[in-house]
């Protein structure tokens, strides 16, 4: 009986355990698309480079699927992040597309805490970007 207390309390501490890694899915929408340090004004062009160039800063690759949509995915270790890039002149926001071994719970909106630590790095690098 006291071994299986201690396998039950080894199996709900594992659980609990895992069901710490699982954070609510963060999508970041309609950033608002900084002034460029020279006093020009943006364009769809300098936007699109600006994204690209801050994707590309953080180790993402990208790629425009249309006008004002880039793709961008990420593979850390056996993990693969996606996620779409939708952006004007004034604003851009970056939303989940789709993971592979992040945890990803479409009914609980939830995903591996990383996986919100890595669009964030990815937006402070874009809006840095954006301003150059």
């Amino acid at each position: 009986m006291h071994c299986i207390r201690s396998s039950l309390a080894i199996v709900v501490t594992a659980l609990l355990l895992a069901a710490c890694t699982s954070n609510p899915l963060v999508n970041l929408e309609n950033r608002t698309v900084p002034s460029r340090l020279d006093g020009s004004a943006q364009t769809t062009e300098t936007v699109k480079k600006g994204i690209i160039a801050g994707c590309l800063d953080k180790g993402w690759t990208c790629r425009e699927v249309t006008p004002g949509l880039i793709e961008a995915s990420i593979d850390v270790r056996k993990h693969h992040a996606e996620a779409n890039i939708a952006y004007d002149t004034e604003h851009y926001s970056i939303t989940y597309k789709d993971s592979e071994l992040l945890d990803y719970n479409s009914h609980r909106n939830t995903i591996h805490r990383n996986y919100n630590r890595w669009i964030a790095n990815l937006d402070a690098e874009i809006k840095k970007n954006l301003t150059l």
